[in-house]
């Protein structure tokens, strides 16, 4: 791996100006909302749902994408489905019924739909009126340990969405984060680069990032945006953002993993739930074999006993915001991921963008958002948007420092 690289020639430079306020915003960039610019914007990709662990065999679970509801199940064979919330009969939800091999029976008057949405029994109707009714299904599959669904329209995109490191190592997929604001607040938040010396200095060892704070700049690519961090060694951390909601990165490893597996490179998908709440859905690839795997994993099951005893990130967050108790004091066997839920969600449930003052080091946030204001001007005028690409398997994060 090579961390000393250079940008490429073509990177954009930060802007010079640290106060220049934020242009006011002719289209919504946080509503993700069904028939809205940003609604179709993100319908456009697959999109993270939740952890595979989390779906048993023949169970069905209610979940909430981008303001609709859905219901996820997994048939007896192993793969995962997506479907309509409620039933077309009389509208009950699917969720409250139960799994038949890769079809699912509506709890309600037993009507039962096939693995692809169409209706095939119908215990009180009469005879081929099953035929005349389907459920919408959304393709679905998996990757890294989560739960994947295409809800656009026409035929998906190619699957996987982006390639995953190719060396020898352990797939780790973390806890589900609920966190209670936009998700694009999470998302630009993986693109500052220059908060993790501070909000992450209380309780940790980033505040020694602050002696060499990273000149950002950015580029667009055909998958999405490639940031660089220029430290004043030269050396060069390079993160990638996916669009429309992922970012790829190399990051500390948890609290009391610090010794077993190194830093690991995560897949870090920000899912609206609606436009106040989304999810955190990580999946972290960890290079440990063999016996480092079984230290590894002794200790990862420490640590995840450890959270469990603890109050969970959210709430202490919440608390924070409410200035209950001090910041720097917080001590948690999540402590990152506390601190960064109660900086993001404190901007407020929708953050205010047409009052901020954006400076050098927000070049990868006036990056993404110029990119995102382009293809949402462009749906909301009727214009063809840009053709995202699959993104190569050769361009990988860097650390940097």
């Amino acid at each position: 791996m090579n961390i000393a690289q250079k940008p490429p020639a073509k990177a954009v430079a930060a802007p010079r100006a640290a106060t220049k306020k934020a242009k006011r915003l002719d289209v919504d960039l946080a509503t993700t909302k069904p028939g809205t610019p940003g609604g179709i914007f993100m319908r456009q990709f697959w999109v993270a749902v939740g952890r595979s662990m989390d779906l048993p065999k023949g169970r069905a679970k209610p979940i909430r994408v981008m303001s609709e509801n859905f219901t996820l199940y997994r048939g007896e064979s192993g793969k995962a489905h997506c479907i309509d919330a409620a039933c077309p009969h009389r509208w009950a939800q699917m969720h409250l019924g139960w799994v038949e091999g890769d079809d699912i029976r509506c709890v309600y008057h037993g009507w039962k739909f096939d693995h692809a949405g169409q209706c095939v029994e119908q215990p009180a109707e009469e005879a081929g009126f099953a035929r005349k009714v389907r459920i919408g299904k959304y393709p679905c599959e998996e990757y890294l340990g989560l739960v994947w669904v295409y809800f656009g329209a026409g035929k998906a995109p190619a699957f996987p969405p982006f390639p995953s490191r190719d060396t020898p190592g352990v797939v780790d997929v973390w806890n589900v984060e609920h966190v209670p604001c936009n998700y694009l607040q999470s998302f630009e938040n993986s693109m500052d680069e220059v908060h993790v010396a501070f909000t992450h200095a209380p309780g940790g060892s980033h505040a020694n990032l602050s002696r060499d704070l990273p000149v950002i700049s950015t580029e667009e690519t055909d998958w999405g945006m490639m940031r660089y961090g220029k430290r004043k060694t030269g050396l060069v951390r390079q993160t990638l953002h996916y669009a429309p909601n992922v970012t790829r990165v190399i990051v500390p490893p948890l609290a009391g993993m610090e010794g077993v597996g190194g830093w690991p490179e995560i897949y870090f998908s920000f899912t609206p739930v609606d436009d106040e709440n989304h999810l955190w859905l990580i999946a972290g690839h960890v290079e440990v074999t063999g016996d480092a795997l079984k230290a590894y994993e002794a200790q990862r099951a420490k640590y995840h006993a450890t959270v469990a005893a603890a109050r969970p990130s959210a709430d202490v967050a919440r608390e924070l915001m409410a200035g209950e108790g001090y910041y720097a004091d917080v001590r948690h066997p999540d402590l990152a991921i506390v601190q960064d839920i109660a900086v993001q969600a404190g901007q407020g449930r929708v953050a205010d963008r047409q009052h901020e003052h954006l400076g050098r080091s927000d070049a990868g946030i006036i990056g993404w958002r110029k990119i995102l204001t382009r293809e949402l001007r462009a749906i909301a005028e009727g214009r063809k948007p840009k053709k995202w690409k699959t993104p190569p398997a050769d361009v990988k994060p860097t650390l940097g420092f």
